[in-house]
């Protein structure tokens, strides 16, 4: 990143105006970038461009915030933002939070050259990306080819947006006889809108078509894994899910919907293991973790359970998503690995962790001090520390009464009193 230097805007003066976007100056730009210097660089090449409304944010998080609470004409955003929200996912969240508007444009800028081996496989590719450093006039000349192809597809999108299916398809086959150079597109458009229209039967012959003149797309198998779920063909789908995944690992929602099909087919195992792998290719899916810890809950596996929602507790730390829940459900994955003979340092440092953050952001709600106070009596008693569990129920007694913890019933508390020999 030392070779980000100031750029020439003078050179973008000396471009044609056939080389120059053209610029709505009501369009709204958001910049995610986490380092300072090449935050403001983008933006004075986009002042520089005409564009006036243009938003900042310095890291993933809140870059992602910004795409949920507002829909953008253009996102520049960095790959490797640094924290729990790189710029891959937020693409994929602003995909799926506009999942019929494709109009905003998406501009990945990136100093890790891997992402140029691995952007034509993504299942949810940005427009155009760049890789640092690169010269304004090279921006300026990519920005105007993805507008030149956005407006290409302009009718498409503004029939998507309506759910006029029937005119997408014919506005994508019309794309596809003049300009062939967007046919591959053009087949996948016409696909989902079969499938919008509950059209499952004719969407998976279209994707079959469409394997037999290039068997290596995997959005074409994984079109047929969906059109066969809704058919019921739950094994059918989970074999074309595999075969999604083998021609493209890092095409994430195969892997959520081949745990779907297992799930169905009634084979936790299989849907666990489909999430632990999605899981290697990104670790940082925070809902995907979640699932993946009460999965392995069910099927008992206490570790992977416990790992999961430990990672949840990292990637939602200082977050909109970090709320109660996710502290009890991983101090509960802990307690199930006590009460399965699985104890060591590490484990019960991070009980203590969780534990702590729990009465800090839940110290307002009694329900969540209570359920912090059981997990706590519970773990020492498993662990066989009585005398410090019948203090750590004298303190919770005395929230009780203040009023800061949610009562236990009379039962439950002449059964605690019980078994800790009071």
């Amino acid at each position: 990143m030392n070779d980000i230097t100031t750029p020439n805007f003078a050179n973008i003066d000396d471009l044609g105006n056939s080389e120059k976007p053209k610029v709505d100056s009501q369009k709204r730009v958001l910049i995610i970038e986490d380092l300072a210097e090449m935050r403001f660089m983008l933006k004075s090449l986009m002042s520089s461009l005409g564009f006036v409304h243009i938003d900042l944010e310095s890291t993933g998080t809140a870059g992602l915030k910004a795409v949920l609470q507002r829909q953008y004409d253009i996102i520049l955003s960095d790959y490797n933002l640094g924290g729990s929200v790189d710029g891959q996912q937020i693409l994929e969240y602003s995909r799926k939070t506009y999942p019929l508007d494709h109009s905003t444009i998406y501009i990945m800028i990136t100093a890790d050259t891997a992402y140029e081996s691995v952007v034509s496989v993504l299942e949810y590719q940005p427009d155009s990306y760049l890789v640092k450093p690169f010269p304004p006039e090279a921006f300026v000349r990519r920005l105007k080819r993805v507008q030149e192809q956005k407006k290409i597809f302009e009718d498409v999108n503004k029939f998507r947006m309506a759910r006029d299916f029937e005119n997408v398809e014919i506005e994508a086959k019309r794309i596809m006889q003049e300009m062939p150079v967007f046919k591959n597109l053009c087949t996948k458009i016409i696909g989902e809108s079969l499938f919008s229209r509950d059209m499952f039967k004719e969407a998976k012959v279209h994707y079959l078509l469409t394997l037999q003149q290039n068997k290596n797309l995997a959005w074409a198998y994984c079109g047929i894994a969906q059109c066969e779920m809704k058919l019921g063909a739950m094994a059918a789908a989970a074999k074309n899910l595999e075969q999604t995944i083998s021609l493209s690992r890092h095409y994430l929602s195969a892997y959520d919907l081949l745990a779907d099909s297992y799930e169905k087919l009634e084979q936790p195992e299989n849907a666990q293991l489909a999430l632990k792998k999605a899981i290697e290719v990104s670790p940082k899916a925070l809902e995907r973790s979640t699932r993946l810890g009460k999965l392995s809950q069910q099927v008992k596996d206490w570790e992977t359970a416990e790992l999961s929602f430990a990672r949840v507790v990292r990637l939602a730390r200082d977050s909109s998503y970090e709320k109660v829940e996710i502290y009890y459900d991983h101090l509960k994955s802990i307690t199930d690995c006590l009460n399965n003979g699985i104890e060591n340092t590490k484990l019960m440092d991070r009980f203590k962790r969780s534990l702590t953050r729990l009465r800090v952001i839940g110290k307002q709600d009694p329900s969540a001090v209570s359920n912090s106070f059981r997990l706590e009596v519970q773990q020492l008693l498993t662990r066989k520390y009585p005398e410090e569990a019948k203090k750590t129920w004298q303190a919770w007694h005395r929230l009780i009464l203040n009023n800061k913890a949610t009562p236990i019933t009379a039962a439950q508390e002449k059964a605690l009193k019980r078994m800790l020999g009071l």
